[in-house]
């Protein structure tokens, strides 16, 4: 699997992962996380346009498209509980695959590599990406607010400067 910056030619194939990540996280009990309209179109060009939006390949072609950009980010600001640090860090948001894979170990490992503190959050209700969050060493933190007034579940994972890996 190769990681490369997604351009406005990816633009169908990464409307068509937000809806199929949708479909499939109605089918497995979370259905409010993403509403209908988001993320979409506007939200995949802004990311592109900042060279935020990653696509993971291989050689069949696409198989995930996520952001990854640097904090802060507002929504961080407030947290019901806390962050374990306060240095600068980086976001990863908008994960969605169409065909699984491995990707979300794929999605961390690169954000691991070029950044040492990363935030991630999640929807109570979205076992498959709080198990892989919780899997590559990232620790629930509390509870965040988002735009739209729902509650996410706030996590961050803190690279060991000795090893490289999660530090506990």
């Amino acid at each position: 699997m190769q990681i490369r910056l997604a351009s406005r030619s990816d633009i169908a194939f990464i409307e068509g992962a937000y809806e199929h990540a949708r479909a499939f996280m109605r089918e497995n009990g979370n259905a409010t996380q993403w509403p209908d309209c988001y993320p979409g179109r506007i939200d995949a060009e802004a990311d592109i346009a900042s060279e935020h939006c990653f696509l993971i390949t291989d050689e069949d072609g696409p198989l995930a498209v996520f952001t990854f950009t640097p904090g802060p980010d507002e929504t961080y600001a407030e947290i019901d509980g806390a962050w374990r640090s306060d240095a600068d860090y980086h976001v990863i948001h908008r994960v969605a695959a169409v065909r699984g894979r491995g990707v979300a170990r794929t999605i961390f490992s690169f954000a691991a590599e070029h950044a040492d503190y990363l935030r991630c959050d999640t929807h109570k209700d979205n076992a498959p990406m709080r198990r892989a969050l919780e899997s590559f060493g990232f620790r629930e933190c509390g509870t965040i607010t988002v735009a739209n007034g729902t509650q996410r579940v706030a996590y961050d994972w803190i690279k060991d400067s000795s090893t490289g890996a999660a530090a506990n």
